[in-house]
């Protein structure tokens, strides 16, 4: 009678684990395919991947930690996907890849310097001097804060090889600049002579100590009305006589 006992309780205990062993299946339309909102078995196993199904999503239920249709679970999958990132019907793993468009980019701010074109965008500029004073080229695009990019806008001496009277130059027309700003020059006058020795995006720029620097296709859009004591005048687009070739400023 013991042994029967033992017996029928060792049948029974097989019949038991078989039946789980069953439910733990590769069949791809097992528990996680019935589109019921219930939970799954605990752990989230259930279609192709079985357990380790990390971020996949069941059609309708998951097992533990796992969601219905659109969301993901740390489960095996269901129907449409298992394993690591893999997805179920209209739901996506935290593996996803995700695209991304992006237009052309703009073309780079250029100024003339002499016989090159230089790029003004970020801390490039270009070095311009006007009466060579300095060692040649004439005009060099240069690379660094105004302070140091090997560009002499500081006032020099030629007779003592002290180098100066350069123009670093960050704009040349308007639209260089970003709106509610204008292209200004900072005029430093002397009794041996004018230069600029920078050119820049400034939201004010106050004749006398400086120029505007226009574009005769729009000169009264770009040049200000000033007042040096005698009312408002309407200054004129005219070519620099300091700067390169091609460059104009607002004066009276």
């Amino acid at each position: 009678m013991k042994r029967a006992s033992l017996r029928s309780f060792g049948l029974a205990s097989l019949f038991l684990v078989g039946t789980a062993m069953a439910a733990c299946g590769t069949d791809t339309t097992g528990v996680f395919a019935s589109g019921e909102p219930g939970t799954g078995a605990s752990g989230g196993t259930g279609g192709q991947g079985g357990n380790g199904g990390d971020g996949g999503a069941g059609n309708g239920g998951a097992g533990t930690g796992g969601v219905g249709n659109g969301g993901s679970g740390t489960g095996g999958a269901g129907n449409g996907g298992s394993g690591t990132g893999g997805a179920g019907n209209g739901s996506s793993s935290s593996s996803s890849a995700q695209s991304s468009s992006s237009g052309p980019m703009p073309p780079p701010v250029m100024v003339t310097c002499g016989d090159v074109l230089c790029p003004v965008e970020g801390q490039s500029a270009c070095c311009w001097d006007e009466y060579e004073f300095n060692a040649a080229p004439r005009g060099e695009c240069v690379t660094g804060p105004d302070d140091n990019d090997n560009c002499a806008t500081d006032f020099g001496n030629p007779d003592q090889g002290v180098p100066g009277f350069e123009t670093r130059i960050e704009c040349q027309l308007p639209e260089h600049c970003p709106s509610g700003t204008v292209c200004c020059g900072d005029l430093t006058q002397t009794n041996n002579g004018n230069w600029y020795n920078l050119t820049r995006c400034a939201a004010t720029c106050e004749y006398g100590p400086h120029r505007v620097l226009c574009d005769p296709q729009a000169p009264d859009s770009d040049c200000p009305m000033v007042d040096i004591g005698n009312g408002p005048e309407q200054p004129n687009c005219l070519p620099s006589t300091i700067l390169p070739d091609g460059y104009f400023i607002c004066r009276l």
